[in-house]
């Protein structure tokens, strides 16, 4: 009884402990962050963070996998024999590129650079929880695509390679390095376009 009554009063300050971490480790970085400044601004503490999550790696961790999976989780694409995949895949593009681009997805990466310039070995963490979890994603498209024949047969993740540097190119990497802008609407909508244009003519089945 007393853990069943206590649950939701556990679930209500995990989930503000995890917002708090998003926006300071996002803010300051992960070693300028510490766990007194996310109990502060959770409003709870520093113990109770601590009973929820056992250390700063931990609390890091969950905090960004909840952030990417709040991204990545959009409505699953569904192909059926009806489809029309060449609009399928723009609509695949779109999402990926809305994701990548999003001002906290961008502040990440730049924290998976400091962590992996450290040899830290949350670097794979982070990456399985970010990077990893978006090529499932489209892993997973690839294979409907390749079962309904609507693409040729391929190693799904070298068909992600594909779509994602044709996508984003040296760009990106300017981008992250803040020696470029981000992408307008109408850019993005063109790098899509070309990315798929070339994508389809390397793997389109003929009809």
């Amino acid at each position: 009884m007393q853990n069943n009554s206590g649950r939701p009063k556990d679930l209500e300050k995990r989930a503000k402990i995890l917002q708090a971490a998003k926006s300071i480790f996002l803010k300051m970085g992960y070693h300028a962050t510490n766990m007194n400044q996310i109990a502060k601004d959770a409003g709870v503490t520093k113990l109770t963070v601590y009973n929820h999550f056992q250390d700063k790696a931990n609390l890091f961790i969950c905090a960004i996998e909840e952030s990417c999976e709040e991204s990545i989780c959009a409505k699953e694409i569904v192909l059926t024999e009806e489809s029309n995949f060449e609009q399928a895949l723009y609509v695949m593009c779109h999402r990926a590129l809305s994701i990548i681009y999003l001002p906290e997805a961008l502040k990440l990466d730049r924290v998976l650079f400091e962590l992996a310039a450290e040899q830290s070995p949350l670097t794979q963490q982070f990456f399985d929880a970010s990077h990893t979890r978006m090529s499932n994603v489209w892993c997973d498209f690839f294979r409907q695509a390749i079962h309904l024949n609507f693409i040729k047969a391929d190693d799904p993740l070298k068909q992600t390679e594909m779509i994602v540097s044709l996508m984003l190119g040296l760009r990106h990497y300017r981008v992250l390095l803040g020696l470029d802008t981000v992408p307008t609407a109408i850019e993005i909508d063109q790098m899509i376009q070309q990315a798929v244009e070339l994508f389809l003519l390397k793997y389109q089945t003929k009809i």
